[in-house]
């Protein structure tokens, strides 16, 4: 498994936070967007994910890294791929690793790794568990207002969703679950560097994400449910 670390992206939405690329095969295949729709297949983020195989370091190399990151600091895992393992299972091993090495600072991630009656599910979201429980914030990512009440459900770490294109300030799912949208999203003045709510493992509400990008349309239409 590959990663590439930037120590100060240059992304106007996360800010001058350090940042990871994970190689693709980290990616779930049961992910909707998979090969439709998920922003790092475009642009300038995916001129920089075929890089990474090149010029990353492997996953040991990596977690050495993490462990020498500065204290509370803020870090975003996988601006471009998921947790380790490859497809939709999570490697034990790995995340055990880089729980453990990232202890001292402060760094999150999202994941579409399967935690729904599906095959990896059980050891998955034992594992997503793990590290939340230790300090490493993974946010479960939703496809739909729908899944991220049963993702809430779960009870194993922080929700995000997918919105639709356009989609209202004031959200709430079927459940009451309240969602509020990426206050980097609806501020260009702010970044992840000033927020950190996604790397808040305590956190109740739900942070929507609405579709953007080159594939907009797509991202939409899979987020109506």
């Amino acid at each position: 498994m590959i990663v590439h670390i930037t120590e100060k992206s240059g992304n106007s939405k996360t800010g001058p936070i350090l940042t990871t690329m994970i190689e693709r095969d980290s990616c779930p295949t049961i992910c909707p967007f998979y090969n439709k729709g998920c922003y790092s297949l475009y642009g300038p983020c995916k001129m920089n994910w075929d890089k990474v195989q090149s010029r990353g370091v492997d996953w040991d190399v990596f977690c050495f890294m993490v462990e020498a990151f500065k204290p509370r600091s803020l870090w975003r895992y996988g601006i471009a791929g998921d947790l380790p393992g490859k497809g939709n299972r999570i490697d034990k091993r790995k995340i055990t690793k880089l729980v453990k090495t990232s202890a001292k600072s402060n760094g999150y991630c999202y994941t579409h790794k399967p935690v729904l009656k599906t095959k990896f599910a059980k050891q998955n979201k034992e594992l997503i568990k793990y590290a939340n429980d230790n300090g490493f914030c993974i946010n479960l990512s939703a496809n739909n207002l729908n899944e991220a009440d049963r993702l809430v459900d779960l009870n194993i770490g922080p929700v995000v969703v997918v919105l639709p294109k356009d989609s209202p300030k004031g959200l709430k799912t079927n459940k009451g679950n309240k969602v509020v949208k990426c206050p980097a999203e609806l501020n260009s003045d702010f970044t992840c560097a000033d927020c950190g709510l996604c790397a808040k493992i305590d956190r109740k509400i739900i942070i929507g994400f609405e579709a953007h990008g080159a594939a907009s349309k797509t991202v939409s239409e899979i987020a109506k449910g």
